[in-house]
């Protein structure tokens, strides 16, 4: 008989929020005992009450921002598309009680330090890239050689674009590219040195089929790409 994982869902206060581009917000929670995850990990949110309705339910998916070092919360990010849930999860007051289950997925940086990583970030789903940039801080290796291109409609609704600037100006291992408009072939061809690499894609699924178009033409073996679609975006 093959057995059920058990579901792991904590219960968990709201903390935090700040603006981190143009409709765009950073969400904390307090970080539960006994939650650990890896950078490039997701959580589904769940509010046990919504302030206004919403016909996909009260919860939602979200890629987790925080560094998985921080001991003190977890967060998310996410555009104000205006539905119910994120419209509560906006004006909850700070303590608000919620849940939190996972961690989810398996998208995460590969252990060996050598192996340098493209990340491929469009608009929101830059979030689990966030992340991993966030807990490289932490390790004793200083991480893999990292190259990110995140491209974006205009710099306004380049979610922590200011934070990921200064991240690459104090890292040596961290190139950071940005794009305001597609990231196609040759963008792809002309940033990163090392096509041999591990790539990473996450984006709304326009950009990353683009992605995966692109990488395909440039001759990258699909096993070496890893994907995140942000459904809705």
């Amino acid at each position: 008989m093959r057995l059920r994982r058990r579901r792991r869902v904590f219960t968990t206060a709201l903390t935090g929020r700040r603006q981190v581009a143009e409709n765009t917000l950073e969400v904390s929670f307090a970080r539960p005992d006994g939650f650990v995850f890896d950078a490039g990990q997701h959580v589904q949110v769940r509010a046990p009450r919504l302030l206004h309705r919403d016909v996909r339910g009260g919860s939602r998916v979200f890629s987790i921002v925080s560094s998985s070092w921080d001991e003190e919360k977890v967060s998310i990010a996410f555009r104000e598309t205006g539905s119910g849930f994120k419209r509560t999860l906006r004006e909850l007051d700070l303590g608000s009680e919620l849940q939190i289950e996972g961690p989810h997925g398996f998208s995460t940086l590969p252990r060996d330090p050598a192996r340098p990583v493209a990340l491929l970030a469009g608009g929101i789903g830059v979030t689990p890239f966030v992340s991993m940039l966030r807990s490289l801080d932490s390790r004793a290796d200083g991480g893999p050689p990292i190259t990110l291109l995140y491209a974006n409609r205009n710099a306004r609704s380049a979610a922590f674009l200011g934070e990921l600037d200064e991240m690459a100006r104090g890292n040596a291992r961290l190139t950071l590219c940005k794009r305001f408009g597609l990231l196609d072939e040759s963008f792809i061809r002309k940033k990163v040195d090392d096509l041999e690499c591990t790539w990473y894609v996450a984006g709304p699924p326009m950009m990353v089929d683009a992605a995966r178009s692109a990488l395909h033409v440039l001759g990258v073996d699909a096993s070496r790409v890893h994907v995140e679609e942000f459904v809705g975006y």
